[in-house]
């Protein structure tokens, strides 16, 4: 005998991981990314930053004194989490290596681009308003990607996932 699929109410949510389009549709909302670094003393360091996917890596756009940008010099590992607060709480978590792939520098290029579309996400019409005469301040350009050997785990509900649940089988 098997155990019949659980039924969920719509205001639950999907009560699974996201598809990659999924996944994308909510990244490209503005959520904020908390990117956790380990710090000099070896202390986790959670710094939240607005935040890019392109269905393969997130890039993020830190200023130049940012404090994990130093931790990720010494140590380019990295654990992300994005998450709805409330709803249905969907949220990601991935861990992952980040790359300084430009500056410190005025932002240009890729940067630039990334910057740009990004200001309009998280601020709507006057992003460019704050984006604008901040060009010529110093930032990187990070790339995270995620461990293909870390799990990468996506999940969109409000019930706890089978595995927690007490009749759940190990």
């Amino acid at each position: 005998m098997t155990d019949a699929p659980r039924t969920y109410p719509d205001w639950m949510g999907k009560m699974r991981g996201l598809t990659p389009e999924e996944l994308l549709e909510f990244l490209s909302g503005p959520v904020v990314a908390r990117v956790a670094t380990i710090d000099e003393d070896g202390y986790p360091y959670i710094t939240p930053i607005w935040q890019e996917w392109d269905g393969i890596a997130m890039y993020v756009v830190p200023r130049e004194k940012t404090v994990f940008v130093k931790h990720l010099r010494t140590n380019p590992k990295v654990a992300i989490s994005c998450a709805m607060d409330s709803g249905t709480y969907t949220r990601m978590l991935f861990r992952g290596t980040a790359e300084i792939i430009f500056g410190p520098a005025p932002m240009t290029g890729q940067c630039l681009e990334i910057a740009q579309r990004m200001s309009v996400r998280y601020l709507g019409p006057h992003g460019p308003e704050y984006l604008e005469p901040t060009r010529d301040r110093p930032r990187f350009l990070v790339r995270i990607t995620p461990d293909p050997n870390k799990k990468f785990v996506t999940w969109d509900g409000v019930e706890w996932h089978e595995k927690y649940l007490n009749d759940a089988k190990s």
